[in-house]
């Protein structure tokens, strides 16, 4: 990366650090500021007390510098242990702002985007950089300060060598040869400094890349939901091969590191002790010469050693936030990662009477990265009220249907309308407050039941109980001790329910009742519940979605007869629609396939049965 390139990303983050945390930023930025003067005013007033003893020994003079360099000294370090108190407390808060920003921008982004492979790559890798290896923004806000404070110290020793460098201009080519000395040693030393820090970064890039599989295979440990996969089918050692192999490369990059690094520190380390040496050389001749005294001796010797190893530390600060420039680009990267779907400016009619009619109209679709169209020139109509069945085979694009009516993506040709206006053109969270849907893959969380149900920490008790009752749960609330508060699963919670498939379906069913949006879009809703439970749902179907627009998509021919509409998909086109009757009119139809070659199936099983 060119150094422009670095420069603007540091400053942009350096940018974001002070608009976000301006308290703690400038917090970071003086503890390090007083260090030095700490540091310098410690070397000063020594300097002066010292030529004090050996020099007038007048009690005022004694007095004075011992108290000033005493009392200062105890109120600069105070002061700085104030300082790093209060940055260690807020350094928390410091995180938790820096991962709701990570997290806010997550729950804002476009489902297509984050769904998406390279976006979710990215996303991994930027999340386990900045809160796992400390990179990016961790990284900034540590060495940018730094950085200002090997600067003031490089400033007060220039300043306290001054009168020395004048003292010594008269010696001519001897103190060309002592600042060659020292500038030579500092350029060697800072070069070193610099090279253990790229590899040092170098082989943190590697083990970064890495640890991506290590974690996914170390998680599986974690999730106890896969114990019994890896016990039946016997994944342990397989598992445990794969995360040795991971563990294998990571070892590989430290001893590389090792080799590399140690003779830079060595070559580094004895420069600058010869630098100090130089320094205590030139200083005490010069000091036996009577051109200094003993207490000049101690402060030029002190500041030259601490500009030596100020300038070198900037070098390994400057390649630090180089490299950090690569981790920046990444982090903003996916914080730009553009929210195309929120675009929209209309807001959704309100309909008390919910008179909403949906079109497709020529739809085409392809996922991202994908050269075959999911869904090809779909039309379809259908109006408030109305209870539609989508069936097909697998991978007809029937659940594809599904995220495009909620506008989980955009169509890649073609146009929805909400009652004659493009979908695009409403406002995004308005949109999609419209809908309830139960995903054949969705998720509960470990919140509890009334929250799952409610979606919400403040909810109507009442409201939720009916939606648990419609849904057949009642009889699973009411057994349990702490009703709708009762928290699912373990993660948070010891005593959290594990909650079985079709009782998991339930609750998830009750979730899409308890909206009350208008549309109810149900994705294999029983696929999990055993026949009784499937029944009981079917036979209170109305009663469950009441006089709400339903789409309904299920493998079990059977359970679409309760609908009047039946729309077949079959290789991402919609090829029929009618009710069941109609349908099964024609018996080349898709439809009559699907039906007769299930209906097959069960008159078979009840032979065997029989």
């Amino acid at each position: 990366m060119s150094i422009g390139r670095a420069c603007r990303l540091t400053m942009r983050g350096s940018r974001m650090l002070w608009k976000e945390t301006p308290g703690y930023t400038a917090l970071m930025y003086v503890t390090p500021v007083l260090r030095k003067i700490a540091d310098y005013w410690g070397i000063f007033f020594t300097a002066r007390l010292l030529d004090e003893i050996l020099g007038a020994r007048t009690l005022q003079g004694l007095v004075g510098y011992a108290g000033l360099l005493l009392l200062g000294g105890h109120l600069l370090r105070y002061i700085i242990t104030l300082l790093e108190s209060v940055i260690s407390q807020k350094g928390f808060i410091f995180c938790q702002q820096t991962r709701m920003i990570f997290a806010k921008k997550v729950m804002e982004m476009d489902y297509s985007s984050l769904e998406a492979e390279d976006t979710h790559m990215l996303y991994k890798r930027v999340e386990r950089e900045t809160y796992n290896d400390g990179k990016n923004l961790q990284l900034l806000r540590y060495t940018m300060p730094q950085i200002v404070g090997e600067l003031v110290s490089v400033g007060l020793s220039v300043a306290l060598v001054w009168e020395f460098l004048r003292t010594m201009s008269s010696s001519g080519i001897w103190l060309i040869v002592f600042a060659a000395l020292v500038l030579g040693g500092m350029w060697v030393s800072s070069l070193c400094n610099a090279a253990v820090n790229r590899y040092w970064i170098k082989c943190n890039n590697k083990i970064s890349e890495d640890c991506l599989q290590r974690d996914g295979y170390v998680q599986y440990f974690e999730q106890y939901e896969r114990g019994k996969e890896i016990r039946i089918f016997r994944l342990g050692r397989m598992m445990i091969q794969k995360l040795m192999e991971s563990y294998r490369v990571i070892d590989a990059a430290l001893d590389e590191r090792l080799a590399k690094v140690l003779p830079a520190q060595w070559i580094g380390r004895i420069t600058q002790e010869s630098v100090n040496v130089v320094v205590w050389c030139v200083t005490a001749t010069a000091a036996l010469q009577g051109r200094i005294t003993l207490g000049g001796m101690t402060q030029y010797t002190s500041s030259l050693n601490r500009m030596v190893t100020s300038i070198t530390a900037l070098w390994g600060y400057g390649i630090e936030l180089w490299y950090n420039a690569e981790y920046l680009e990444r982090y903003f990267e996916f914080m730009d990662t553009p929210c195309r779907m929120r675009s929209g400016c209309i807001p959704v009619e309100k309909r008390a009477d919910m008179e909403y009619t949906v079109v497709f109209d020529h739809v085409s679709f392809r996922y991202p990265g994908s050269e075959s169209y999911a869904l090809r020139d779909v039309s379809i109509k259908f109006k408030a009220g109305e209870k539609m069945a989508v069936v097909g085979m697998n991978g007809s694009g029937k659940t594809t249907f599904i995220k495009l009516l909620c506008r989980l993506y955009d169509p890649t040709e073609g146009t929805i309308y909400l009652n004659g206006i493009d979908i695009r053109r409403y406002q995004y969270d308005e949109y999609l407050s419209l809908f309830s849907v139960v995903f054949q893959d969705f998720k509960l969380f470990s919140f509890g039941l009334g929250e799952n149900i409610a979606v919400d920490r403040e909810y109507e008790e009442e409201a939720v109980l009916k939606a648990a009752q419609k849904a057949g749960l009642s009889e699973f609330v009411e057994k349990q001790k702490h009703g709708l508060s009762a928290v699912l699963y373990k993660d948070f919670d010891k005593e959290g329910l594990e909650v079985s498939g079709g009782e998991a379906q339930k609750i998830a069913l009750a979730r899409a009742v308890c909206k009350g949006a208008p549309f109810v879009l149900l994705d294999e809703p029983t696929a999990a519940l055993d026949p009784l439970a499937e029944y009981e749902i079917y036979s209170r179907f109305n009663d469950l979605v009441a006089d709400r627009t339903t789409v309904f998509i299920s493998h079990r021919m059977s359970s679409c007869r309760f609908c009047g509409d039946i729309a077949v998909f079959h290789e991402g086109r919609l090829i029929q629609r009618g009710s069941h009757e109609q349908l099964m009119q024609e018996t080349g139809g898709k439809y009559y396939e699907l039906w007769t070659a299930q209906a097959q199936y069960y008159r078979k099983d009840a032979a065997i049965g029989g």
